[in-house]
């Protein structure tokens, strides 16, 4: 599990960060959102992660919204409220818990549309990833267009977010902007994950099923260095 975990995180940085160089990344509305494109972004997406054991799990889903904010095509974001019983105060997709009797696509489209105060109309689902575990939970991740928008103009619920912000996809393709944390196994085994520094907060992936707890610290570095450690920081995202 701890290698194939590794693997999938790793294969998320690349995904997000395909050049290792200063130049300026420029994406193509018209080829991005094409039809195309769409089929080839699913198929990588679910590439990304193992299939995983759900057995007994509760399940959740996630819209991972696509957008263009300002003429940049972007990914959008939501902070969670302070109040919440769960991930309070965390960096997450538009998503939440199934119903019953509710395909799972439609559990991310009506937390989207709920969180967001956006219609079902204006949200494309070009497709799902695989499951993602955490302990309790299994949450399927739905890619989807949202067309063009304004964050701060959207008239989210308050009860369950603070506000909304979008990140360019420019933003992830500079390795400037892609730090790494960890988790310490109890066997004393690491895992490394990427963090995306950004104006708003650090975006970072779920915890897994494996390792269990809390990160233990950061590595601020370039990929290939890891030098720099920081055991004392703290994180506070999540998808």
């Amino acid at each position: 599990m701890q290698s194939l975990q590794l693997k999938c995180y790793s294969k998320l940085s690349r995904f997000l960060s395909n050049t290792r160089s200063s130049r300026t990344v420029h994406f193509n509305s018209h080829d991005i959102f094409s039809k195309e494109n769409s089929l080839k972004s699913v198929k990588c997406f679910k590439s990304l992660c193992p299939e995983l054991n759900t057995v007994g799990k509760r399940q959740a889903a996630v819209l991972i919204p696509l957008c263009i904010v300002k003429d940049e095509i972007s990914l959008l974001y939501t902070l969670r409220t302070n109040n919440l019983k769960r991930n309070s105060g965390q960096v997450s997709f538009p998503g939440g818990m199934r119903e019953a009797d509710e395909q799972l696509q439609d559990t991310a489209l009506r937390e989207s549309c709920e969180e967001l105060g956006i219609s079902k109309t204006s949200i494309d689902i070009w497709g799902s990833g695989r499951f993602i575990v955490s302990k309790d939970i299994a949450i399927m991740p739905f890619l989807g267009n949202i067309g063009v928008i304004e964050p701060d103009n959207l008239n989210i619920c308050s009860a369950e977010v603070q506000y909304a912000f979008a990140v360019p996809l420019k933003h992830f393709c500079k390795p400037a902007n892609c730090k790494h944390t960890y988790f310490r196994h109890q066997s004393n085994k690491i895992m490394m994950i990427p963090v995306y520094i950004n104006d708003y907060k650090k975006i970072w992936a779920t915890k897994s099923e494996k390792p269990q707890g809390k990160p233990r610290g950061s590595i601020y570095c370039q990929p290939k260095n890891l030098a720099s450690i920081d055991s004392g920081s703290s994180l506070s995202s999540s998808i």
